[in-house]
């Protein structure tokens, strides 16, 4: 069986994935969800020194700590950013990488400057005092509708506008291997087309499923599936 570290995307905390690890935990797979400083249950912690490398040293640390090695590392939306800047220190300790939608600036961009002018106008009309971002609607992250709205909403909170605005260090791109990047086709942001169409250059083997943004809330069941495939073929010994 294989051991899953779900890294979770902005405005949001490890508990966007408890649906869907109760589902890889009925398959036997081992199953992590860190929380970044400053959010979900660290959210009583705010301060304007949260950053992209504050991130960074998060997510390494708890693989260090935790003693993970063999790891998938499902990166969503957002996350992106965070699994790409902390690669060189992540690669030793992993079997693959899954990233379901998820944001993959070049080397030296930032997620806004990748958004263009309506991303950063749209952050800035979300500014709350001069550091934090107030939550995209339901919309966005594609619970418009859906019966687990209220629940998703009630638990985001603001997120450091540096997250957005830092760029990825300025480095040569080291991935692992075996990489999988999942398109959620009910999903019609232009950005997340062009990050898959992005992602199969870079050499993702690319994959789908049925869901609006957020699959990991709205159809765990059916994402609990799709990883656990792909995880046999990732782990598999040759």
């Amino acid at each position: 069986m294989a051991t899953f570290v779900c890294v979770h995307g902005a405005f949001q905390g490890g508990w966007v994935f408890s649906r869907l690890a109760r589902e890889l935990r009925t398959h036997g797979h081992e199953v992590h969800a860190p929380t970044l400083s400053g959010c979900g249950h660290h959210g009583h912690y705010k301060d304007a020194r949260l950053d992209l490398t504050v991130f960074c040293r998060d997510l390494t640390a708890y693989l260090v700590l935790e003693d993970l090695t063999d790891v998938i590392l499902v990166a969503h939306s957002y996350s992106g950013l965070i699994c790409l800047g902390a690669m060189p220190e992540l690669l030793p300790r992993l079997a693959g990488l899954i990233c379901i939608e998820a944001i993959l600036p070049d080397q030296g961009q930032s997620f806004a400057e990748l958004g263009g002018e309506p991303f950063r106008a749209m952050l800035a009309s979300r500014l709350v005092d001069g550091w934090l971002v107030e939550p995209w609607p339901a919309a966005m992250f594609g619970l418009a509708g859906a019966p687990e709205a209220e629940w998703f909403m009630s638990r985001v909170s603001p997120f450091p506008l540096s997250g957005f605005t830092d760029q990825l260090p300025d480095q040569p791109l080291r991935l692992p291997e075996k990489r999988h990047y999942i398109r959620c086709t009910q999903n019609p942001n232009p950005m997340l087309h062009a990050m898959a169409k992005k992602a199969e250059g870079l050499g993702f083997t690319m994959q789908a499923i049925d869901s609006g943004h957020c699959p990991q809330v709205t159809a765990p069941a059916a994402l609990s599936a799709l990883l656990s495939g792909l995880a046999a073929s990732m782990t598999a010994v040759a």
